[in-house]
């Protein structure tokens, strides 16, 4: 509710304190405006595949469009545009993540998130089995909520499901073919500023390349590279880079390792790898450290007879740079290295997995290689399915004696790195709710509050707010990091705000009912159309008779003061009898509370105001006591 002012409610930070330092580095813009660059960036760089303007018809005519495809395809990314392009007359982008309901009665995709001439993508490329049965059932019902709404509504399905679709929705399915080649490689230069047709200037060695038709996403890396490499040679030159950075190194790798037989150069060969950029200092402490940890023998010979670091690092391939740090000498080759250790020798992850938690306290360790570390450590558990070897070291990193600025901040990165997997992201999110449903460790809870406002946020918004609604309701006093996070994330979105207050209307149990009515009275200001439409209506009313019934008339006079004072300046008499009867509702009429509202009202807000809220405090409670006495021969049900 505004005020004639354009001003509204305002979030209760009085005991707020200050924030520490983010775990997470990101740039200071909302969830919603990252995902709005990244699907300008996809317009601009996108090539048109064959079966795209049929689909944008069935979605222009229809509200509703189901496009499948090849995988790598990019047929997701066909699904984005097609929504991009849509004339944009009001409602907002977002994506659809269907996950199982909290309660029996519950939906996996929740009529409250559609929004009026809302762009939805319901991206189910990655889905399993049951996920998709469990759409499947719900999608009529959620599509007739869709076009009620004026909204549009684009899936991404893989190709297995296609023959699954009933005849009511086979209608809408498109088929989305890989787009030209030529034309992708591009777009990405251009916008890349490399001038030229590729097609003109290609080499032989790219045309054999592109030829293989290669997925999108590796197209979009090859012309990355392509940029990257030039000021080096000519067009052909920088593609002739391009490539051997794309090139498979297994068998370098593994010729490299026929020459590298003792275990502590192989050791300096596996950490160069994970640390590959990082400085000479720290792969030296860090190798010794895997040489302790792995069982390998130190060098016995006098130090002065010791090998230099910049000749052991030219055994295994790699060079010490002019800055000091270590880089591998061949594109490509650490990330190979790395993935070769981890698939060929299964009993070198756990000592790796003890090294990691001690080379993340080496001092020379800076925060961006700390970053890399833990991410490309991330990506090999990830390439062999060790989900619980993460979360053991995400629980372990956050601990009450955690170092905050290593340990904590590398449990931060692998959820990061495991929400943003496209494969692997549902078991994340699904692990986090579980962290967040029950009682984490404070540096848990600050983890999972940043990975869920900065990452989550992004492409998954509604679970974000699940899982941030738990822990706040489940933090314990005084701690408010929650809190805070919950509040400023549904201040940036309205739709967000409104499936908040639903929650904390339907979603209720014992064990939160006097947390949630606690929430509610620090939310922000409401919007007009939540007073006046009978749903949030009706939440509005449950949840002030939360606050009055479950809180003291110390927590909640001040609230119920604002919301008056706002009342007393909004335009608009619907708006005003619909600000009181909400209050007055809520009070079931019990003279406690209408008697301190009142008394408050007297001293704070207009006499006009004031007469009007005792006029609907009288016509409530002679409504009450005219009310027929129940039958006291029928006993209560």
């Amino acid at each position: 509710m505004s005020d004639r002012n354009g001003d509204s409610y305002t979030v209760n930070t009085n005991y707020f304190v200050d924030a520490v330092p983010p775990l997470l580095k990101t740039r200071k813009v909302t969830p919603r405006r990252v995902a709005e660059d990244q699907l300008i960036n996809l317009q601009r760089q996108f090539a048109r595949p064959p079966g795209i303007n049929d689909a944008y018809d069935v979605l222009v005519g229809e509200h509703t469009v189901i496009v499948h495809g090849e995988p790598g395809s990019g047929r997701s990314s066909a699904a984005q545009v097609l929504l991009c392009e849509l004339p944009r007359d009001g409602g907002t982008y977002h994506e659809l993540t269907p996950e199982e309901p909290e309660t029996p009665s519950g939906r996996w995709l929740s009529l409250d998130l559609v929004g009026e001439r809302d762009r939805m993508l319901l991206d189910l490329s990655s889905a399993n089995d049951p996920t998709w049965h469990a759409v499947r059932a719900e999608l009529s019902g959620f599509r007739y909520e869709v076009l009620r709404k004026r909204a549009f509504l684009a899936i991404v399905l893989p190709h297995q499901f296609k023959e699954q679709l009933s005849p009511q929705f086979s209608q809408f399915s498109k088929k989305i073919d890989r787009p030209d080649t030529w034309e992708a490689v591009n777009r990405h230069l251009w916008l890349a500023e490399v001038e030229g047709n590729v097609r003109d200037l290609a080499p032989t060695a790219l045309r054999t390349y592109l030829d293989t038709a290669p997925p999108m996403r590796d197209l979009a890396r090859l012309a990355e590279r392509i940029a990257a490499a030039r000021g080096h040679g000519d067009f052909a030159a920088w593609c002739e880079a391009a490539l051997a950075a794309q090139t498979d190194r297994t068998s370098d790798v593994t010729d490299a390792l026929r020459r590298v037989r003792k275990g502590r150069e192989r050791a300096l060969f596996l950490t160069a790898a994970m640390l590959d950029g990082a400085r000479a200092e720290v792969v030296h402490r860090a190798t010794n450290l895997l040489v302790e940890e792995a069982g390998s023998a130190h060098d016995g010979r006098p130090l002065l007879e010791h090998k230099g670091l910049s000749v052991r690092l030219e055994t295994v391939g790699a060079e010490l740079g002019s800055d000091s740090r270590v880089r591998f000498t061949q594109p490509h080759f650490a990330e190979t290295a790395r993935h070769h250790f981890w698939a060929n020798l299964p009993d070198v992850r756990e000592p790796l997995s003890t090294w990691l938690k001690q080379a993340l306290r080496l001092r020379d360790l800076d925060e961006t290689d700390q970053a890399n570390l833990v991410a490309r450590f991330t990506d090999l558990c990830l390439s062999t399915g060790e989900f619980e070897r993460l979360t053991a070291l995400v629980e372990q990193w956050t601990q009450d004696s955690a170092h905050r600025t290593s340990e904590v901040r590398a449990a931060a990165h692998v959820l990061q790195r495991g929400v943003e997997d496209e494969q692997r992201d549902a078991e994340f999110r699904s692990k986090i709710y579980t962290w967040s449903t029950g009682r984490p460790s404070k540096h848990l809870r600050e983890v999972l509050v940043e990975v869920c406002t900065k990452v989550m946020s992004i492409h998954h918004p509604e679970p974000a707010l699940v899982r941030l609604h738990h822990l706040a309701r489940n933090e314990p006093p005084p701690g408010v990091v929650a809190r805070r996070a919950l509040l400023d994330y549904v201040s940036q979105d309205v739709r967000l705000l409104r499936r908040l207050l639903a929650r904390l209307a339907t979603t209720q149990s014992e064990r939160h009912h006097r947390a949630d009515a606690d929430l509610f009275l620090d939310l922000a200001g409401f919007p007009d159309h939540f007073l006046l439409a009978a749903p949030t209506r009706e939440w509005l009313t449950t949840c002030w008779r939360m606050a009055f019934e479950l809180l003291t008339p110390q927590r909640w006079t001040r609230c119920t003061a604002n919301w008056l004072a706002t009342a007393d300046q909004v335009d608009g008499e619907a708006l005003v009898e619909a600000a009181l009867s909400i209050l007055v509702d809520a009070s079931d009429a019990r003279y406690p509370v209408l008697s301190r509202i009142y008394a408050d009202a007297r001293r704070n807000v207009s006499p006009g105001l004031a007469s009007r809220l005792l006029q609907s405090i009288n016509t409530a409670q002679r409504a009450r006591f005219t009310r027929p006495a129940p039958d006291p021969e029928v006993s209560p049900s």
